[in-house]
This record gives C-alpha cells, sequence and structure tokens, in this order.
C-alpha cells in the first residue's frame, strides 16, 4: 500500500493538480495536501470528483492489483491522452484525478474570500 500520497502539479498545466483518490466500497479518501486526506461518500463527494468519476470509469482501463502499484504509476497517465486533464484509474482502488486549484482548496478548507 502506498504511503503518504498528496497532490502534485499537472506537468503540462499549472491551474490543474493532480490529487491520489481511493475508492473503498462506497467511500473515498482523497488526498489533499500532505498530511491531509478527506473522506466522502457517494452523496458527499464534490460535483467534480464526481462527474470525472463517471467518465473514468466509462472508458476502458487497465487493472492491476493495489499491492503493484508504484507511486510514479498512479501518477502516470497510461490510459489515454483524452484522460490526461480528468483522471484516470492506477489500480483496483486507487485514481489519480485531475482537479482545479479552486476546487483543491475548497476541499482543503481553504476560504478564497
Amino acid at each position: 500500500m502506498l504511503n503518504d500520497l498528496a497532490p502534485v502539479v499537472h506537468p503540462y498545466n499549472w491551474d490543474l493538480v493532480r490529487v491520489p483518490v481511493r475508492r473503498i466500497e462506497d467511500h473515498y479518501v482523497v488526498y489533499v495536501a500532505d498530511g491531509y486526506a478527506r473522506r466522502y461518500d457517494e452523496d458527499t463527494l464534490p460535483d467534480e470528483l464526481k462527474t470525472k468519476m463517471a467518465m473514468i470509469l466509462a472508458t476502458e482501463h487497465t487493472v492491476i492489483p493495489d499491492h503493484k502499484l508504484q507511486r510514479l504509476d498512479l501518477y502516470s497517465n497510461t490510459q489515454s491522452i483524452e484522460l490526461d486533464e480528468i483522471g484516470w484509474r492506477a489500480s483496483e482502488s486507487y485514481y489519480c484525478m485531475v482537479l482545479t486549484r479552486p476546487t483543491l482548496a475548497l476541499m482543503k478548507g481553504e476560504n478564497n474570500g
């Protein structure tokens, strides 16, 4: 299992952030900052994540076991270029979601106003 997960800046679009997400049954653990994760269920998951999760699950993807997943594989889009600014499934339960900075800030509890 991967430890110490945190968001990383998108390599081509600095307005976007690649955010690790772990789906455990009907719950989502979203790693929003170093040492800080938020837990959501189907009802509380932010709309941007719901939409992107639906798009990811609607595309063909290779599913590897969690125990074979390496950190670099989680953050690297090997599925499809069309998913590069959406997100992808990295393993059985890990996903990488590409979020806007304002969405990530709200998830961390930051107030922009």
